[in-house]
């Protein structure tokens, strides 16, 4: 009977092609799994899910989450802001502002749950791997993976001296330095530290508060009221200064890693460009100069501490007790202009300060060759306080929602709220839009201004709390019913309280509960096929929404997930596939109030979701490889609700969520007489995504392909490599996002994706 291991509580679906790599004997590698918490080859593992390794996470320069969506299938990460990312997995999106509500999709780093937005946009350095499961799991990763799990695994201390080091630079003048160093104390302890500092320009430059913009006296109000200068600058620019430190201790029957970390972060300010009022002497396109009011006041702040401890004590050959323990503290700050203009019409300060910790113990055994599985309980906790500031200026906001109020009077089909779905045709929009605008300035060209307002006034601040704690207790055991059959069976089962308070007056607090199971079949055709089955439960937490003498509670979401799948590993040759299908009851939708920026949950309906993902890769010798990915999604709203009332979305895409997406690699090595060259480049799809679930004309991107590309050269015999390499190749112009909160007003933004990068990297290692 095998000794079970401390492992992680993740599955691991491999995708060969993204190991990074050589293939040293023209083979597909076995992939060892521990799902269960226990070693599997991954055909005995009955859960879809990609695998991407650390290597191939250097050479493919994916520095944060959002670069997995060029090579998963079914996988859309928007992470504009390291405020508020979105993840959206098999066509359903996370990305709700509010303090109270859970996340669909859990994100994990290191075994520890990192889901709150403010939290979840971690910087990628010194990386294992990162696995992403495909569909609810309750038993593996609790309350918020309702549709999901990214997690992200750093790389543990070792046995072994290692210093390594990684310097590059690219042509948006960004620098990436990456250094680690790995210390074995003694026989017992090791140490390792890893550090990283990531600077880069944005791409967007934004004109504001020059003598050519449409404030020329380079002075704005800030949300304290004072006066301050507000030149121009760059928008979507990066600024990360990260470490991490682990020290590990190895006895005969007791292991323990100690992790304490930081980030900080000052971004620059995100170039939500208005696409109805342009720049003084410039254009509405996305894809040119900006003119953002705000200045460069504009940014977010973040400084995150956190600090986790895991002890595991090996009782015998057949049993280990763990215990998890984890601490996080996140400041953030954000100034952001709503309206995406020079005028202020609406900009936004907020500040977001929140702790969660919590600690869990769990058991795995092995009862035979039969019988495996583990059982657990933990505790975590989030509290968070999120207080908003409006910047208005209030003669021209009053002419603003007086013609707005006018328009909606006089064209009652055409809505101008990106939340409201309306056959209206684009031009018939921009048409009603352009009026609402002309209004704003006078026959000159100029704004409108009336000198008996005050430039500016604050609205709020409007603060909102929250308090969740949640308990889980968790089990799950495999049985083999025969040498190639097992059944895999797991309950979670959750107590929940929540409080909320809005606007420092009105609050509330509530308890919940639920038991979200799981059931699995695997069955090994031969010991290189397998075929599986796996149902599992979803749920997204009910909401709880204080407001003018009144709570309301939005009902919890629910998810029932099924998935029929395959795995085949040959020595040169593998390839996964699955099909899947949701039924979704009481779907949450969320919307951010225009006035006081208050995210608004509601159930809006029911839906079925399904689709297909594969993954193919072939080795042809130790020199060449290719694969392929491929993700088809059919994510639509039902026509009506279960009960059988009409939904306005009824028949609408879901936001974020391609019918198509997928990808093609290749990876070839040539060896040359004193170097080695590694080649690769990788060419990503997808087709058209609606930003908004209301399918608002005007705020979706059409198909578009990426390509990147990188050259690595080795000298042989030497500590040292070069690498150039090339991320959007073709300089493909793409959007990542429309509407923002401007399309709330009325007034959508829009968001650009990354033009053409090209950079050179150096890495040394001793």
């Amino acid at each position: 009977m095998k000794t079970l291991k401390k492992t992680s509580i993740l599955t691991s679906v491999g995708i060969s092609l993204l190991t990074g790599t050589p293939l040293a004997n023209a083979q597909i590698e076995e992939i060892i799994v521990t799902a269960q918490k226990r070693e599997q080859s991954v055909l005995d593992v009955p859960i879809t899910m990609d695998v991407i390794s650390g290597d191939f996470l250097d050479r493919s320069n994916t520095t944060e989450l959002d670069d997995l969506s060029r090579f998963l299938p079914n996988v859309v990460i928007q992470e504009q802001a390291v405020s508020l990312p979105s993840f959206n997995i098999r066509g359903i999106t996370d990305d709700t502002a509010s303090v109270s509500a859970t996340p669909r999709i859990s994100v994990y780093q290191d075994g520890f749950d990192i889901s709150k937005k403010t939290v979840s946009s971690a910087a990628l350095f010194d990386i294992e791997r990162i696995e992403v499961l495909k569909g609810p799991q309750p038993t593996l990763f609790g309350v918020a993976a309702a549709n999901g799990a990214i997690s992200v695994h750093s790389k543990r201390p070792s046995e072994e001296f290692e210093l390594n080091g990684r310097a590059s630079l690219n042509s948006e003048e960004g620098v990436d330095i990456q250094a680690m160093i790995n210390i074995p104390i003694n026989d017992a302890l090791s140490f390792r530290l890893a550090t990283l500092i990531r600077e880069q320009d944005g791409s967007v430059k934004n004109n504001a508060c020059s003598s050519t913009s449409y404030n020329p006296s380079g002075k704005i109000t800030d949300h304290n009221e004072v006066s301050k200068n507000c030149r121009g600058g760059d928008l979507n620019g990066v600024s990360v200064q990260a470490f991490r430190a682990s020290l590990q201790a190895e006895g005969e029957t007791v292991s323990a890693i100690l992790r304490l970390a930081s980030e900080t972060n000052e971004q620059p300010g995100i170039a939500f460009k208005s696409g109805s009022i342009a720049p003084r002497n410039g254009d509405t396109s996305p894809f040119t100069d900006a003119e953002l009011g705000y200045g460069s006041l504009l940014g977010i702040d973040r400084d995150l501490k956190s600090a986790d401890l895991s002890i595991t004590y090996q009782v015998n050959e057949d049993m280990e007790l763990s215990f998890d323990t984890f601490y996080k503290d996140v400041k953030l700050s954000e100034a952001f202009d709503a309206d995406g203009s020079a005028l202020r019409i609406q900009d936004a300060y907020f500040d977001n300060d929140a702790e969660l910790y919590g600690a869990s113990m769990r058991m795995v055994f092995d009862l035979g060759e039969s019988f495996t599985g583990f059982i657990g309980a933990s505790h975590n906790r989030d509290k968070s306080i999120l207080p908003y500031k409006i910047l208005v200026d209030p003669y021209l906001r009053t002419v603003f929602d007086a013609k707005k109020a006018e328009l909606a009077v006089l064209y009652p089909n055409i809505s101008l709220d990106q939340n409201v779905k309306t056959s209206a045709s684009q031009a018939d929009i921009a048409a009603v839009r352009q009026q609402l605008v002309d209004a704003l300035f006078n026959a000159d060209g100029t704004p409108i201004s009336n000198a008996n307002y005050p430039d500016t006034i604050i609205r709020g601040p409007y603060v909102f709390e929250s308090d969740l704690e949640i308990t889980s207790l968790v089990a799950e055991g495999s049985y083999d019913i025969s040498d190639s059959l097992s059944l895999t069976a797991g309950l979670r089962y959750i107590d929940e309280t929540r409080y909320s308070k809005n606007f420092s007056a009105f609050e509330a607090e509530e308890d919940f509960s639920a038991t979200l199971p799981r059931f699995s079949l695997n069955y090994g055709y031969s010991d290189e096929l397998s075929f599986y089955f796996n149902y599992a439960e979803g749920r997204r937490s009910p909401v709880v929404d204080p407001n003018f003498g009144s709570t309301q509670i939005t009902k919890a979401e629910h998810v029932d997930s099924y998935d029929i799948g395959l795995k085949f590993y040959a020595d040169k040759l593998s390839f996964t596939a699955a099909i899947f299908a949701y039924t979704y009851t009481d779907f949450q939708q969320s919307f951010t109030d225009a006035e006081t920026l208050q995210s608004n949950t509601v159930t809006v309906g029911d839906s079925d979701i399904y689709g297909f993902e594969s993954t193919v890769n072939y080795a042809f010798d130790e020199s060449l490889s290719l694969g392929a990915s491929l993700g088809l999604l059919n994510a639509e709203f039902a026509n009506n609700t279960e009960a059988g009332n009409a939904f306005d979305y009824g028949g609408n895409k879901f936001r974020l969520a391609p019918e198509v997406s997928g990808s093609l690699s290749a990876s070839k090595t040539i060896q040359l007489e004193d170097w080695t060259v590694d080649i690769q480049l990788l060419s990503s799809y997808q087709s058209e995504v609606f930003f908004e679930s209301s399918n608002y004309p005007g705020l979706s991107q059409s198909a578009y392909w990426l390509t990147d590309t990188n050259i690595k050269l080795s000298p042989k015999q030497q500590k040292w490599q070069v690498e150039l390499y090339a991320d959007n190749l073709f300089d493909e112009e793409y959007l990542i996002d429309a509407g923002n909160t401007g399309g709330g007003l009325g007034i959508p933004t829009y968001v650009r994706g990354n033009a053409r990068t090209a950079g050179i990297r150096f890495y040394a290692q001793y």
